[in-house]
């Protein structure tokens, strides 16, 4: 096992799991999780941020909204739900935007 040469300065993780419509814990952010990432993806390389800010595609990351999906964000460890596509340019301002 080796360590990681480069890590990000900022990680995306946007859920995109699916659940049957039956399911207790609600249908997951399937859909809209992936139109988010394919945001994310795009305002990240509109910025061309591309070498340090990351954007991956998960599944359940433990917080079922009921409508758009939850991104956490690293360093931080901080968590949204209810996102949309929508919101990448913001989340990206937040969390990404050179300081």
């Amino acid at each position: 096992m080796k360590t990681a040469d480069r890590l990000p300065r900022v990680h995306f993780f946007i859920c995109g799991n699916t659940r049957p419509e039956d399911s207790p814990l609600g249908r997951g952010c399937g859909l809209v999780g992936d139109h988010v990432y394919v945001a994310m993806k795009q305002e990240v390389s509109r910025r061309g941020a591309i070498s340090d800010v990351w954007v991956t595609k998960t599944a359940c990351l433990g917080f079922c909204p009921k409508h758009g999906a939850t991104v956490a964000v690293y360093p931080g460890g901080v968590f949204y739900t209810e996102v949309e596509a929508g919101d990448a340019q913001d989340l990206f301002e937040k969390h990404a935007k050179a300081r």
